[in-house]
């Protein structure tokens, strides 16, 4: 942020550590997230997605073609962590 202040970010990393989507990746995978929750590569049904647009980042649930609940960020780790956010509040491990 560009006032220097943080999201909070509970568990997550601090100090200056800038999230990427490789790290959301292997954050996803290491937790073992079913793949059908969440989606790096476009919109998919029912499913959280994170995704590049132009000069920002976006995270929206997608239903039937239809982008819900979408938020808009101007950096990569801004996005990153409300997608880990909002996903372990969507997903539960079976």
């Amino acid at each position: 942020v560009a006032d220097g202040r943080r999201s909070n970010r509970g568990w997550l990393p601090q100090g200056g550590w800038v999230m990427q989507l490789d790290d959301v990746r292997e954050i996803v995978h290491a937790a073992r997230v079913d793949p059908t929750y969440y989606s790096f590569e476009g919109d998919r049904h029912e499913a959280l997605c994170l995704l590049p647009s132009g000069q920002e980042w976006v995270v929206f649930l997608s239903e039937r073609g239809e982008r819900f609940e979408e938020q808009r960020f101007s950096t990569e780790d801004e996005a990153c962590v409300y997608f880990l956010k909002r996903l372990f509040r969507l997903w539960r491990p079976r």
